[in-house]
């Protein structure tokens, strides 16, 4: 019997020992675990191969952003184990030293000076006052994000500097979430069992921007990968990835770029019939083995014991 359900894995980072405020790391050894599940229960995959009908459930593993350790330490664990990735890269930042806006959050709020209760971050209708200093983990930095992600991802990096002048602290993003450069992309795309996938020029939320300016990041990130890979780029996925991360405009960019599959972070299966620009993906976290294996089997993959 040929199984109908495939599932899409999204990963960021594999990396131990360092700060992850977003939950982004899986480490190394349950990464290595979970690729051992994933070879036991289903068929790894790659997104090309998802519409050929399997005796097992086709299992692909996706990786979002391009940062570096995708090759330190993802690609060497998953070479190994014979089971293919996908790595989608943000163009324009490859090489930069400014890293992704989110990591340079997080090395600010460590660092604010002592006794300092609010950040005050601009908006559309002037500027707002959000207090710090939450009990609860994390959602300080839940908070500022929200307040940073519909801005211009060039006006976030601007405003993250200028709180950091009047603070007098860092935020540089810390040393190990440090992004591939062109010549380790390079590294990753010989790998037979890696494909690069695009993710935008500069990981900018789609969603609400003009059609041109869709287009614009979409179809460059493809051309500049090209380039820099020498592999036919042909998988995007949508920076973010959610229901209020891209509109019908941004699957139309992508249909109009030729790309051949888009994935969303919306959680679900993949089916035969799922709409190739409108993937939805399971996000994985830092799990050990028999925590990803109930992963399997909610997401019906794996029959229950």
């Amino acid at each position: 019997m040929k199984h109908k359900d495939s599932v899409i894995l999204c990963y960021h980072r594999v990396a131990e020992g360092v700060d992850d405020p977003f939950q982004l790391c899986v480490t190394p050894a349950n990464f290595a675990a979970q690729l051992d599940e994933i070879a036991r229960h289903g068929e790894p995959s790659t997104l090309g191969e998802l519409s050929i009908p399997s005796r097992r459930p086709r299992i692909v593993v996706t990786f979002d952003d391009g940062y570096v350790d995708n090759l330190t330490n993802a690609m060497p664990i998953a070479g190994a184990k014979g089971i293919p990735i996908t790595v989608f890269v943000t163009s324009g930042v490859l090489g930069g030293d400014k890293g992704f806006w989110w990591d340079r959050l997080g090395t600010l709020l460590r660092g604010r000076p002592s006794g300092t209760h609010q950040i005050r971050l601009p908006t559309n209708e002037g500027t707002v006052r959000i207090g710090l200093g939450s009990s609860k983990a994390g959602e300080d930095l839940q908070s500022v994000r929200q307040h940073l992600l519909p801005l211009p991802v060039a006006e976030i990096h601007h405003v993250l500097d200028a709180v950091a002048e009047e603070w007098g602290t860092s935020a540089a993003p810390p040393p190990d979430a440090r992004l591939l450069t062109p010549s380790e992309l390079g590294q990753l795309a010989r790998s037979e069992l890696v494909t690069i996938g695009a993710h935008t020029v500069d990981h900018v939320r789609l969603r609400g921007l003009p059609t041109h300016d869709q287009l614009q990041t979409i179809s460059s990130s493809r051309k500049e990968l090209e380039q820099l890979s020498g592999q036919a780029i042909s998988h995007f996925a949508y920076p973010y990835g959610g229901r209020d991360s891209f509109d019908d405009s941004s699957v139309d960019a992508v249909r109009s770029a030729g790309f051949e599959t888009a994935c969303t972070t919306i959680p679900g299966n993949a089916m035969l019939t799922s709409d190739q620009y409108r993937l939805p993906r399971r996000l994985v976290m830092n799990w050990g083995r028999l925590r990803f294996r109930v992963g399997l089997q909610r997401w019906r993959l794996v029959p229950q014991r």
